[in-house]
């Protein structure tokens, strides 16, 4: 079965071995004379039951001034971005969803929100990226998974606790504009597929969180790559930009004094335009963080 568009980039918004073997976990570190920089692979919504984490990312925080997410995470519970956003993600014009799909992809719509006991008449001025987006959010939720229990709110909580420095890649507008133009991208197939596919979302999760929890790069960049990338003009906004620019902020805590945890989606660290084989690229050493 194909992965969908959506879960794929929810690893972008979408994981224990002896003493003396590499690590498994989603954590590397770059170093240079000056710093290490502490790559953390997030996955943004766990449940209760996929903790406690990887002792790694324990590891990089202990030894970091600095803990920088994509965005201030404080920020996002802020309404008045949200509302100005969500006015871009809604028809204002008069029209709902099902005049912008086709009649299969609104029935197989209708038909799983009324299994679901989901309301779609609540949803029928939302585009199609963001009633994608809820559907998901909402069968993750269905099955214990909440962003306030993902890697990112777990150590921004931990380092308001305990008075650590964080930062932000880049500001919440960014991260909801590139949501918005998701939209280019999707349609009746997608949400014809991505319907099908949350049937089985339990078991996908499972998939990609055995990846993430042993780093295995080959397999998140299969899981977590490989189909965004039939899709280039949104693979470039969400990946491709994101990680290059990105690179001018990592390079920077490199080649500043003390070191840096730098928490991200899991996807943005893996395959050739990662930023793991970035850093590489540019002359960095960059390896799997080792069990103490």
């Amino acid at each position: 079965m194909r992965r969908n568009l959506l879960r794929t980039t929810l690893a972008l918004f979408i994981f224990f071995t002896a003493s003396g073997a590499w690590a498994e976990s989603s954590v590397w570190v770059a170093s240079s004379s000056r710093a290490n920089v502490y790559l953390a692979g997030s996955f943004h919504m766990l449940r209760a039951s996929d903790y406690p984490l990887p002792a790694e990312f324990f590891t990089a925080y202990k030894n970091s001034r600095k803990i920088i997410f994509e965005v201030p995470l404080d920020e996002t519970k802020g309404m008045d971005r949200m509302s100005n956003f969500l006015g871009k993600a809604f028809y204002t014009d008069g029209t709902t969803l099902k005049d912008h799909i086709s009649a299969a992809a609104y029935a197989k719509a209708e038909k799983f929100c009324k299994e679901r006991n989901y309301s779609l008449e609540q949803y029928q001025i939302l585009k199609p990226a963001l009633f994608l987006s809820m559907i998901t959010v909402l069968e993750m939720n269905r099955i214990g998974a909440e962003p306030q229990k993902g890697v990112d709110y777990f150590f921004n909580d931990k380092a308001l606790q305990d008075g650590k420095a964080t930062g932000s890649l880049e500001t919440l507008d960014q991260q909801l504009n590139i949501l918005l133009s998701m939209d280019d991208a999707l349609g009746s197939d997608q949400i014809i597929e991505s319907i099908e596919e949350f049937k089985q979302i339990e078991t996908a999760l499972g998939e990609y969180l055995a990846a993430w929890r042993k780093g295995d790069e080959i397999r998140m960049e299969e899981m977590f790559i490989k189909d965004l990338k039939s899709y280039p003009k949104l693979y470039k906004t969400l990946i491709f930009d994101r990680n290059n620019k990105w690179m001018t902020d990592i390079t920077g805590f490199l080649n500043s004094p003390g070191n840096t945890m730098v928490i991200v989606g899991a996807a943005h660290l893996v395959g050739p335009d990662g930023l793991i084989n970035l850093l590489r690229k540019r002359g960095y050493k960059v390896v799997k963080l080792q069990k103490k």
